[in-house]
């Protein structure tokens, strides 16, 4: 049976001293200055410059900081600086099932500045045509987020993964074939657990965004329809509807169960009754960092020397 199709009671009041559309300025402030954006992973794709492979393929074999796992005619699998790079190329593949020759895996957050630009200078400065096939979005947050509604305005499936402690430990938003994946995440628990590393901060959590293919050119559109609420449900006057909010926050599962029209006006409200969003928060962070993650970015696919002699049309 569907939950409550049509007489949609949305009347409710707000908690006394509570703003219903933001924080106050200095709150405001306060956890936008403690948000840290990076961009947490990246794969460049793209064609090997022709006059460059037996150079490549040359260096690659004798740098002690690169480990070649497979290599041979006009192929070659690698790994750099203790696994932080990933590098594949194979023309005889690419070819045949018509895709890039070469791949560019790493997390520019574990590179050091040095081998960033190694990594720039040995492999992406030989490619050609170079593309992003893969960027993952990531906001690092001092503060519980568990607590936290999240919720998209598309229709997206959503997973929670409790902890040993009953707590939230993660969230999942869409399928890890899409192009768009979101996860919010304990990385203090994450970092403590998987890498062995102690954070001194109480709390810190991350909201990231795995983009792929069309996504990796709408990079800083990632959050534009997403939302992290407190909602104050219990302000809500009619209890039929109070209840129908609180079953909503509590049993996802629920959602399915309602017409699309009527998932909208559920959705409008519990933004509405909530004085607190802090994907606003990380939307103006965004914003404030946009032309520095865009000349990182630039500078990943910026055509190289090689790339500019290779392309140069000797007939003119």
């Amino acid at each position: 049976m569907e939950i409550e199709k049509e007489n949609l009671v949305t009347n409710y009041t707000e908690k006394p001293g509570l703003s219903n559309s933001r924080l106050s300025v200095h709150s405001e402030r306060q956890i936008q200055k403690s948000i840290g954006l990076s961009f947490d992973r990246i794969t460049v794709a793209g064609g090997l410059i022709p006059s460059r492979e037996h150079s490549l393929k040359k260096q690659i074999e004798s740098d002690p900081r690169i480990d070649v796992t497979n290599t041979g005619y006009d192929k070659f699998r690698c790994t750099a600086f203790k696994n932080k790079v990933f590098v594949e190329y194979n023309r005889k593949k690419a070819q045949a099932m018509n895709h890039s020759e070469i791949r560019v895996e790493f997390n520019p957050n574990e590179l050091t500045e040095e081998e960033k630009g190694l990594v720039q200078f040995i492999f992406l400065d030989n490619m050609r045509d170079k593309h992003f096939t893969r960027i993952d979005v990531a906001f690092d947050l001092e503060m519980d987020l568990s607590k936290y509604y999240a919720m998209t305005d598309k229709a997206l499936k959503r997973t929670i993964f409790f902890g040993r402690d009953n707590k939230v430990e993660t969230k999942y938003f869409g399928v890890r074939d899409s192009e768009r994946y979101i996860r919010i995440y304990d990385k203090k628990r994450q970092m403590s657990e998987v890498k062995k590393k102690e954070i001194s901060a109480d709390h810190f959590w991350r909201v990231e965004f795995e983009l792929k293919q069309s996504m990796t050119n709408k990079w800083d559109k990632c959050l534009d329809d997403m939302h992290i609420l407190i909602p104050a449900w219990e302000t809500i006057e009619n209890m039929q509807t109070r209840a129908m909010v609180y079953l909503l926050l509590h049993e996802d599962h629920q959602w399915a169960e309602l017409e699309r029209k009527t998932k909208y006006k559920y959705k409008k409200m519990i933004k509405e009754i909530s004085a607190v969003n802090i994907a606003d928060d990380l939307r103006k962070v965004l914003s404030e960092q946009h032309q520095k993650l865009s000349e990182e970015l630039q500078n990943y696919i910026a055509i190289s020397h090689h790339d500019k002699l290779y392309d140069f049309d000797f007939g003119h």
